[in-house]
């Protein structure tokens, strides 16, 4: 029988910290002193208490208490985080579902912030370290390579990170961190076949959890600018005689709850220009992500065989994900 292949949400992954401190460190062959970053990531009890209760990680990011975690542990507004041994009680500040985020608040003080890094110039290849909480045993390191960026699933408002360092149920809102100890990604989800490690592991990218954990802080919200749920593939397309980018767009599988917006992508556009660059998907990821609610974003489709140009009213992207 073919092997069943599929995506685990792992447990735990908020974001936050207005309060996020960024180091530099030259790359090196010094040795990371894992007991003291471990003080940085924190194990989350969902419903404590209760049968259906979930475990998993989170990572401090401020010294009053702030802790990011991945939204879908979370089950209600409270949650219990143990930090050194000590139990705290952990407020839900807000969350981002789309991004599987969420930032917690501890009453807390002196606590060790993690490092952010201070640049996204990740290389396929580089020695990565997952740490968390896996299968509720406590706070574990892990070693391994980062093995790709640009990870979509299909959904051009997603920029995930694969590494095969061993993530497993419980890691879910741990830190993925670099040779320096800096914070790179907040581990989200696995692939496997057996439920536990298969060494395809995923996390979500810490210049997009600050940019999410900042907003959260400040507001209580995140507000991001929608252009409609849609899936894609990426593929070329022969425009006036040239070979260029294109972004094939799909919305025949999505709920029938999802509406397109009006004025925007329908099923069976093909994107070949984004505000006069080509049609990359992380070019239109990064131009959604660039714009408030109400900016129009401007694209060229071929739509019935004619090239036509969009002029999208973005809309506010509602919390709760629709699309794949």
């Amino acid at each position: 029988m073919k092997k069943l292949f599929f995506l685990i949400l792992l447990l735990g992954a908020f974001f936050g910290a207005q309060v996020v401190y960024f180091q530099n460190f030259a790359k090196s062959e010094k040795v990371l002193d894992f007991d003291q970053i471990s003080n940085s990531i924190v194990s989350i009890e969902s419903q404590p208490n209760n049968p259906n209760q979930r475990f998993g990680s989170g990572v401090i990011i401020s010294s009053d208490g702030y802790i990011i975690t991945a939204f879908h542990l979370l089950s209600g507004s409270l949650s219990s985080i143990k930090i050194d041994d000590q139990s705290y009680t952990a407020n839900l500040i807000g969350f981002d579902e789309y991004a599987d985020l969420a930032v917690l608040k501890v009453n807390g003080d002196n606590l060790r912030p993690i490092i952010f890094s201070a640049t996204d110039d990740l290389k396929i290849g580089d020695t990565v370290y997952a740490i968390g909480n896996p299968f509720n045993l406590g706070i574990s390191v892990s070693k391994g390579i980062l093995s790709a960026t640009g990870r979509n699933f299909g959904n051009p408002y997603l920029d995930i990170i694969q590494t095969d360092a061993a993530i497993n149920l419980g890691s879910s809102g741990g830190a993925i961190i670099n040779e320096a100890g800096e914070l790179i990604g907040l581990s989200t989800l696995i692939a496997s076949g057996s439920g536990g490690s298969d060494g395809v592991g995923f996390a979500l990218p810490s210049s997009r959890v600050l940019s999410i954990a900042n907003e959260i802080i400040k507001y209580g919200d995140v507000s991001r600018a929608w252009i409609g749920d849609f899936s894609f593939r990426r593929s070329f397309f022969n425009l006036n005689g040239e070979r260029v980018p294109a972004i094939y767009v799909f919305q025949n599988q999505l709920p029938l709850s999802s509406q397109p917006i009006d004025g925007g992508l329908i099923d069976g556009d093909i994107i070949v220009d984004i505000k006069g660059a080509q049609a990359r998907w992380s070019t239109l990821r990064a131009s959604v992500n660039s714009i408030s609610p109400g900016e129009v974003l401007e694209l060229i489709v071929i739509r019935d065989g004619e090239e036509k140009k969009l002029e999208i009213v973005t809309k506010e992207r509602p919390n709760t994900p629709q699309a794949l």
